[in-house]
């Protein structure tokens, strides 16, 4: 069984509840010599009005803004009552919030990326890409997006599980890495783990154009054919058939309502790191999903290191 060694939590200046903080801490009881840096990205544009300060008077200021928020940090730690006594606090000076939490992840030893959700109406996911889904699309390290809600002892796991990925290998690697870490998640909260796949009858034109063709016959051999495969990777690891659920449907929407009817806790998922002009526009299943559970998520990047 996996170990987390080393989380990094990003703690969001001003807030006072802290959950990635605190979701980090919560791994942490479980596992003594598990560290946590919480960092703070952060960037004052008034400290470079080279036009009216000296570059003394712009350091200064730097250091102040620097400093408080390291006070933030400690404060943050302190109001949590944190034992854990292995914290280290970090404050990054970068434009590029994204690039500065990246760039620390592949600068450091960081087996786990924790931050809270951010909430995104249409308008604005149209206009720029939140910082929730950059950081899916390029941490080479599991994601959890946390969302405010306490974890509750015994509560479901649910896994996305993908038999749709024309490379074999990396779908079944992914399938495995998933389930791993579902498997840690479910040893620290005592949960139980359910696996979902969403069978997608898509109906090639040519198949259309053939006589006596039947689409609902054609959605029941898709629905068969994936139940069969999710059946099958559930009694290799020992999950019973009754935590397997296959549904008709685009994934995102069969994630949601699965995780809602079961009241999960955690959804694990996978993500294909679209990026660009599509990215920005559709975003991945993992993202789409991200503002509308109500529980925790953990993603999986393609480009794990």
């Amino acid at each position: 069984m996996r170990k987390y060694k080393h989380i990094l939590a990003v703690v969001e200046p001003g807030s006072e509840k802290n959950t990635a903080l605190t979701r980090a801490l919560e791994i942490a009881s479980f596992s003594p010599d598990t560290r946590i840096t919480a960092m703070i990205a952060m960037y004052d544009f008034s400290a470079e009005l080279t036009s009216v300060l000296d570059v003394q008077t712009q350091l200064d200021l730097k250091n102040k803004l620097v400093a408080a928020h390291e006070q933030m940090i400690e404060q943050a730690v302190g109001k949590l009552n944190a034992e854990h006594s292995d914290i280290d606090c970090k404050i990054v000076w970068q434009r590029s919030v994204t690039r500065a939490i990246v760039d620390e992840i592949n600068a450091g030893d960081y087996d786990l990326l924790i931050k809270v959700a951010d909430n995104h109406d249409l308008t604005k996911k149209l206009l720029y890409t939140p910082l929730d889904w950059k950081l899916l699309r390029y941490s080479p390290i599991p994601v959890i997006i946390a969302k405010e809600h306490s974890w509750t002892p015994g509560a479901n796991i649910l896994v996305a599980i993908n038999f749709d990925d024309e490379d074999l290998n990396a779908q079944r690697l992914m399938n495995l890495r998933l389930l791993r870490h579902a498997q840690q998640i479910s040893t620290l909260t005592g949960g139980t783990i359910h696996l979902v796949n969403a069978a997608v009858p898509i109906t090639p034109s040519t198949l259309v154009e053939i006589p006596g063709f039947s689409p609902d016959l054609y959605s029941e051999a898709v629905y068969n054919q994936s139940s069969d495969k999710l059946v099958l990777f559930a009694k290799k690891h020992r999950i019973p058939e009754s935590n397997c659920h296959i549904c008709i449907g685009q994934p995102d929407d069969v994630i949601y309502h699965q995780a809602k009817k079961l009241n999960a806790n955690f959804i694990l998922i996978g993500n294909s790191a679209r990026k660009g002009v599509v990215g920005n526009i559709i975003g991945n299943v993992c993202e789409q999903i991200t503002d509308d559970v109500g529980c925790d998520i953990m993603v999986i990047s393609k480009n794990l290191r």
